[in-house]
């Protein structure tokens, strides 16, 4: 059975009112600072600490809270470890070691959400995106919207009515128009495409001589990566061959971007405090 095509009345997606009681934000930290590490020209203090990184999420995070005022928000970070990196060891291990000064900066902006009293949540063993799913999940048991403040793709799988992405860097908001949009099917279904297709900058493999169209068309026709296997011989050509040599390397890679609900975080855990002006006017002062 195949996936409904895509919808073409869906409103352009809105962010909650200014100040909303009953909506939270989850800011996925490390997106930021590694985007603002590279978009930004090099600073320093005089003393010679890098800063730029810092200096950009800090812009993000004072506009969030003049733009939004939220009332519910917290941080995600990356846990030490990964249960994924323990069931595919190559995972993500194409990437180069981050660069001593940005690890000096992420320091950096915990010392500043600390200051801004907005609470820091981690998994020792998931990454923040799990944090991220977590909270979603817990946020949609008790009725509240959640506004992902990140540009990161995987998440676009949590995506619905009641939840959106917000890239602040962009001023673009993800919601389910936007998701149909970018990759040609529901944010029910970005799963198993991101599956199908891989990922490079993660290492995940995905199917050789799969990428975003063919995948989209396959769930369009069979609905999910189960069905497309259900039904795999009606599909025809060189594709049907490449999906029936790479099982096991789709369904690996769909565990790879499944996104975990199980972090230890609460909604307690993202209640806004009210910050400390003077620990902010010191941290300022001493990056200048």
């Amino acid at each position: 059975m195949g996936s409904p095509a895509a919808p073409t009345d869906l409103p352009p997606t809105e962010l909650p009112p200014l100040g909303d009681p009953e909506a939270l934000y989850v800011i996925d930290v490390s997106s930021f600072v590694f985007r603002a590490y590279h978009a930004l020209p090099p600073l320093s203090s005089s003393r010679g600490e890098p800063t730029h990184a810092v200096r950009g999420f800090t812009s993000m995070l004072l506009k969030l809270l003049d733009d939004r005022d939220p009332q519910w928000l917290a941080a995600a970070l990356e846990g030490e470890g990964s249960f994924r990196r323990e069931r595919y060891p190559a995972y993500k291990a194409n990437r180069d070691a981050p660069p001593e000064d940005l690890g000096q900066q992420v320091a950096r902006v915990h010392q500043v959400l600390d200051a801004f009293g907005i609470p820091r949540l981690r998994h020792p063993s998931y990454e923040a995106d799990d944090v991220i799913a977590t909270l979603v999940r817990l946020a949609r048991d008790r009725g509240l919207k959640v506004v992902i403040v990140s540009a990161d793709k995987d998440l676009l799988q949590l995506v619905g009515p009641d939840v959106c992405m917000l890239d602040t860097m962009r001023d673009r908001i993800f919601g389910v128009a936007e998701t149909w949009e970018k990759f040609g099917v529901g944010p029910g279904q970005v799963r198993d495409l991101l599956a199908l297709m891989g990922d490079s900058s993660d290492n995940v493999p995905g199917v050789p001589s799969v990428g975003q169209k063919t995948a989209a068309k396959l769930l369009a026709a069979h609905g999910s990566m189960e069905g497309i296997y259900a039904e795999l011989d009606g599909i025809k050509g060189r594709v049907k061959t490449k999906l029936a040599e790479h099982r096991d390397q789709a369904e690996l890679s769909q565990a790879l971007v499944t996104l975990r609900e199980d972090a230890a975080v609460t909604l307690d855990d993202t209640k806004i405090g009210g910050g400390d002006p003077a620990a902010l006017r010191a941290l300022f002062t001493e990056l200048e």
